[in-house]
């Protein structure tokens, strides 16, 4: 008497490890189907609490731009801070005295009024890729893409001041 052969099993029977386009099919549907509730559950509460203007973009940093912002910061003391990772809403600023911003230009007006609110005279804020756009740096290093931009808290609200003063033109 031989022994019995194992059954076989149903994807080996429906013509065997080759799946056939309707078969690719399936697979692609129900991965993007996966990815889809993955990212329904997991990940989009998250960004319903960020308006559409603020949300932004993955954009990677240089080596040549970290750099430009480390130097800008070389020899200063106290905690460092870098607003880039959410937009900024659970950070308390008032004890930060170094803060660098990889942000977008739709999130700089609000971010700007929370720096202004929040941090110390003695803070310096160095942004990259963009500059605050009604700020005047106190130094910038590099050039295109690399450059970067440094803001001197004392001097920002000195400016600021100032043109209140003066008022509208």
């Amino acid at each position: 008497m031989e022994p019995e052969e194992p059954e076989e099993p149903a994807w080996a029977r429906r013509g065997g490890a080759r799946l056939g386009g309707g078969g690719l099919l399936e697979l692609a549907v129900a991965s993007g189907v996966a990815a889809w509730a993955t990212w329904a559950v997991l990940l989009m509460p998250g960004f319903r609490r960020v308006p559409l203007r603020l949300q932004v973009p993955y954009q990677p940093s240089s080596p040549q731009q970290v750099a430009n912002v480390l130097a800008l910061l070389r020899g200063r003391s106290g905690k460092t801070v870098d607003l880039g990772s959410g937009d900024g809403r659970l950070v308390n600023l008032s004890d930060c005295y170094n803060v660098i911003v990889f942000l977008a230009p739709s999130v700089k007006p609000p971010l700007a009024t929370k720096l202004l609110a929040e941090l110390p005279d003695e803070a310096r804020v160095v942004a990259g890729r963009f500059p605050f756009p009604s700020w005047t740096p106190s130094s910038t290093l590099g050039q295109g893409l690399e450059q970067v931009w440094a803001y001197d808290m004392k001097e920002v609200r000195r400016v600021a001041q100032s043109s209140a003063e003066r008022g509208p033109v």
